[in-house]
């Protein structure tokens, strides 16, 4: 435990003051539950503790070395800046929330700390709170525009909305407006390895240092990638050389922490690369990296699922009558508590699955989503956007419409269910909002992604009545997921996209926007139930906020053949 105690005025009651002695224990406590306390070299071994040692070490992801050199250091550093350095490391060990705490700290002893700010927007975008991350972003570039890392936030704030476009085109433009900038070439080369995967970081940073190969940084974040693609001689070798010029920078914190991980990763200095041709800015068609290689207590990924069949040709009958209900009674707005890490589906590593979308209802236990999803499955689990697992049995099938219905084993926590009152049929021109788990091998399967488009028309193919035609964009893995409005009512299930190569092949015209879902009303007539009119509407809601409100209610659905 921790020997010196700050002495510090008396903090007003239920506010969040942390000494060394606190964070100390805190820390011991995290360590020690993650089984990540390793033996702390000797005081006689380890380089004179410093802010700039810790930060590299928790740069180097040495946790339990970055809290021993906080416990040393004198009474001559700020506690604000060992709270900051705090939350990293909770941040880095998937603990959001405990983070915000020691962020929040740092942000109310100084109004305009970017560092705090950029804390916070990080910490509420693992939480799903888009909205504050979004607004926490902005406030940490007004505070100091040179924290790039804040652009990254923003950018996955929008991939989480479906504009990928404007995520990438944001940090393509950082990236033009500052071409020698170490950070931005890093900043840009996490958020290519978060969306396509580390080989393609690589690929990212490879081009940097081609221009700039003295960039100590860039090989430092060039190891990290390459060790998580599993090219871990590669690693080692950019790693070693990124030690080599922060020492020469005289960084010596981060050459230290630098030299504790290749330590403690290549104790023997056996893992040599093999030679290869210096990366140039303009080499195309750079050969494919070795395959990743799984980390130990990673949750087994999921496999891109086949092309999902068209939907089935539906013809032409009548409308369902639409009975009143009640007025629907006020919405119970539910802050989901996001898991820190999701749970792991329960399959084994290699297992072939589909995967498609789902919405929770009325009840906590029933899933509706497409019958092509979970046809032909002998096993089927579920994970909504807070991280929760469940398995799940088929109810019933509709051999009219492309739905199912699912039964869990046991609701999700927070009454993670739509109201049925929240169901309405769809109307032209009315926002058309899908929320889903889409190719989820590119853009990951935690949480899901929101694509805004309007309804087109309501009616489907051959003016299909059970249909009914949006422009949000549909991919794979969208299946079954929710259409909503604005106001979070779902009016109607994703199925499908029109198949424009097909088209374009037999008529020479390129289609677009042709995207189809079933309507609310074939959903309810599926349950048994009658549509809720549309009486005493919830009022219209930004995006972030929707997403919010839904992230428990939406499903990635796994199902293994």
């Amino acid at each position: 435990m921790i020997a010196v105690v700050l002495d510090r005025r008396p903090q007003g009651e239920g506010s969040m003051a942390f000494t060394r002695q606190t964070i100390g224990q805190m820390a011991l406590t995290l360590l020690l539950g993650a089984g990540l306390l390793a033996p702390a070299l000797s005081a006689a071994q380890d380089p004179k503790p410093s802010i700039e040692l810790a930060r590299g070490l928790i740069d180097a992801e040495r946790f339990e070395q970055a809290v021993d050199v906080l416990k040393r250091l004198d009474g001559s550093v700020p506690e604000d800046r060992i709270a900051l350095l705090m939350g990293r490391i909770y941040l880095s060990l998937g603990k959001p929330a405990k983070a915000t705490e020691f962020f929040e700290q740092v942000s109310f002893a100084s109004l305009d700390d970017g560092e705090a700010q950029l804390g916070l927007a990080e910490a509420n975008l693992a939480l799903g709170k888009l909205t504050k991350a979004r607004s926490e972003a902005s406030m940490a570039l007004k505070a100091d525009p040179d924290l790039v890392a804040a652009h990254l936030v923003l950018a996955r704030v929008d991939q989480r909305l479906g504009k990928a476009g404007e995520a990438m085109a944001r940090l393509r433009r950082l990236q033009r407006d500052r071409p020698d900038s170490e950070d931005v070439a890093i900043i840009l080369g996490r958020y290519v390895a978060q969306q396509e995967g580390p080989a393609a970081a690589v690929s990212e940073l490879e081009g940097f240092l081609g221009r700039y190969p003295a960039s100590a940084m860039a090989h430092d974040h060039l190891g990290q990638f390459l060790w998580s693609a599993g090219r871990t001689a590669e690693a080692v070798e950019a790693r070693t050389l990124a030690a080599q010029l922060y020492s020469e920078r005289g960084q010596t914190g981060r050459a230290d922490a630098m030299a504790a991980w290749l330590k403690a990763v290549n104790p023997a200095g056996r893992l040599k690369a093999q030679p290869t041709k210096a990366p140039t800015p303009e080499l195309d068609g750079r050969a494919e990296p070795d395959a990743p290689a799984p980390k130990p207590d990673a949750a087994p990924k999921a496999k891109e699922p086949k092309p999902e069949p068209p939907p089935p040709q539906a013809q032409p009958r009548p409308p369902v009558e639409a009975a009143p209900l009640p007025p629907p009674p006020a919405r119970k707005v539910v802050q989901a508590a996001v898991l820190p890490r999701p749970e792991p589906l329960p399959f084994e590593p290699g297992t072939p699955i589909m995967t498609g979308s789902g919405i929770v209802l009325e009840g906590g236990r029933q899933i509706v989503t497409n019958r092509h999803v979970i046809e032909g499955t002998r096993e089927i689990a579920v994970r909504n956007g807070t991280g929760h697992v469940r398995t799940a049995r088929v109810v019933k099938v509709s051999q009219e419409d492309d739905l199912a219905l699912l039964e869990m084993d046991r609701p999700f926590p927070d009454g993670a269910a739509l109201p049925l009152s929240d169901i309405v049929e769809p109307a032209p021109g009315r926002a058309a909002i899908v929320m889903g788990y889409p190719l989820i091998g590119i853009l990951g399967d935690e949480q899901p992604a929101l694509t805004e488009g309007i309804v087109a028309k309501t009616a489907g193919l051959a003016n299909d009545p059970t249909m009914f035609q949006l422009t949000a964009k549909l991919n794979k893995g969208n299946s079954g997921g929710p259409v909503f409005d604005r106001r979070g009512r779902l009016i109607g299930v994703a199925v499908g996209k029109m198949d424009t190569a097909e088209i374009m092949k037999k008529s020479g015209t390129l289609p677009e926007d042709m995207n189809f879902g079933i309507k609310a009303g074939r959903v309810v007539r599926f349950l048994g139930k009658p549509i809720a009119s549309e009486k005493a509407a919830a009022p219209e809601m930004s995006l972030e906020d929707l997403y919010q409100q839904m992230l428990p209610r939406a499903v990635l659905i796994a199902a293994r053949k």
